[in-house]
């Protein structure tokens, strides 16, 4: 729980589980193994399907000989923490070339900054002595309820973000499972139906706005259901990083929310205007993706620009959080201070356009003693 954070469209965060299944920035191990398999076939002749997991399952069994199997299974989390070793092996069996692209592929494919920060703080079969830090879940997969802590944020006080002026006016804004999914698993709804919503209805919490992220908006949607609607002080939002995944936004059209967002960040590639159906949709966050220069992904500043000028058109909020480590606009790469390309005094003009729904404000005015569900 993070009562000040330094993310630019909310005051706060909060998450009742940590942890998550997965997705595009955190991809299953099979995805990875996959990728590994064809890429290192097309350097190394020799090189056979099946080799590449047959390989990681010895690294970790050797590494993981005196823990429990579940400890030593073919997990993101352990393939991340393996890599080096993959690396190492590789190497020394068939050429650096070939260790250094194994390890590149892997640090480049796991992307996510929850699952980073889990990978850093929990359990590291590199390192089996070491207890998770407190708050975090065991690995990320692992995903794990904690209880109460959306009471707790409830009944915070908002932090004053001076730094921030396009907060001004706006309530409590509180980004709900920022470190993972709350929504991954079904068989958590009793959980959040029980520990997360009472919190989010009651007097303390219904003066503020809880911004709902998942990835898994069908999810979300079967959830509201249970509600006969989320309660009317919580904006539904999905991610969306390409083409590929825009099927979100039609998933979350069917979420019965009074408002919905899309997090369009990492944005990997142009989304035409025409492609992206905003009916219903009441906000768009935008951002290129941050990390190390070398694994991420370059972010046309043009991409942005039609996105906000397609906003404009339909009358929805835009927010442009940040421009990445490695933006381009006009055929020339930008050089910035900030490395996460979040400081839109650096950014060209057009760009410093931070809004959000009317309907934020709307919702919790000092009137209003409780939200209702709807």
């Amino acid at each position: 729980m993070a009562i000040n954070t330094s993310i630019q469209w909310c005051h706060s965060t909060v998450n009742p589980c940590m942890g998550c299944l997965g997705c595009e920035i955190y991809p299953p191990p099979g995805k990875i193994i996959t990728r590994l398999d064809r890429e290192l076939s097309e350097i190394e002749k020799s090189w056979r399907a099946g080799l590449v997991a047959e390989i990681l399952r010895q690294i970790i069994h050797k590494l993981g000989a005196n823990l429990p199997d579940q400890f030593l299974e073919l997990t993101t989390t352990n393939i991340y923490h393996v890599r080096m070793h993959l690396n190492r092996f590789l190497s020394e069996t068939y050429s650096a070339t070939l260790g250094q692209l194994a390890q590149n592929i892997i640090e480049e494919m796991v992307k996510c900054y929850a699952a980073r920060l889990h990978l850093s703080k929990a359990f590291s079969i590199v390192n089996p002595t070491r207890h998770a830090n407190k708050g975090y879940a065991p690995t990320f997969e692992s995903i794990t309820r904690f209880p109460g802590r959306v009471l707790k944020m409830a009944q915070s006080t908002p932090p004053k973000k001076t730094d921030s002026p396009w907060l001004d006016g706006q309530p409590h804004l509180i980004f709900l499972s920022d470190m993972g999914d709350a929504l991954s698993r079904v068989t958590d709804f009793e959980f959040l139906l029980e520990d997360t919503i009472p919190a989010i209805v009651s007097s303390e919490g219904s003066r503020k706005m809880w911004l709902w992220l998942s990835k898994r908006p069908k999810n979300m949607a079967a959830f509201a259901m249970k509600l006969e609607g989320l309660p009317q002080n919580i904006c539904a939002i999905t991610t969306i990083t390409s083409r590929e995944t825009l099927y979100r936004v039609d998933e979350l059209r069917t979420v019965k929310a009074s408002s919905r967002g899309l997090s369009i960040e990492p944005l990997w590639e142009r989304i035409p205007a025409e492609e992206l159906d905003l009916t219903g949709i009441d906000w768009v966050i935008v951002g290129g993706e941050s990390g190390k220069y070398q694994n991420v992904k370059l972010f046309q500043l043009e991409w942005a620009e039609e996105l906000r000028n397609h906003c404009r058109e339909n009358g929805v909020a835009f927010f442009m959080k940040q421009l990445g480590r490695k933006p381009f606009y006009r055929g020339k790469e930008l050089t910035l201070k900030d490395k996460h390309g979040g400081e839109w005094s650096e950014w060209p003009d057009g760009f410093a356009v931070r809004e959000f729904p009317e309907c934020f404000k709307r919702l919790t005015n000092q009137n209003t003693e409780k939200f209702i569900l709807i």
